[in-house]
């Protein structure tokens, strides 16, 4: 039986939860893609909104680089995943 990661599952399972309770969305309807490009509101207000939701959410404090970065559920995780190894 192949190993699963589910400490992954459940990470990405809450960012796509902080997205979707941001942008009011189903959280069924993002996607490791989903991004600006296909959620409307999504815009710069909505973005700083996302960025202080995963902040406090995951007990974290992104620099200026990475809030530019962080336009998917899949570029957030990855910043995470910097976070928790560092």
């Amino acid at each position: 039986m192949p190993h699963v990661d589910r400490s992954n599952f459940f990470m990405q399972a809450n960012i796509c939860n902080v997205v979707a309770r941001v942008f009011n969305l189903n959280p069924a309807r993002i996607t490791p893609a989903s991004g600006p490009h296909d959620i409307p509101t999504w815009d710069s207000a909505g973005h700083m909104r996302l960025i202080l939701e995963l902040e406090q959410e995951f007990s974290v404090q992104f620099t200026d680089a990475e809030v530019v970065e962080l336009v998917s559920p899949a570029a957030i995780e990855a910043a995470l995943a910097r976070h928790c190894a560092g």
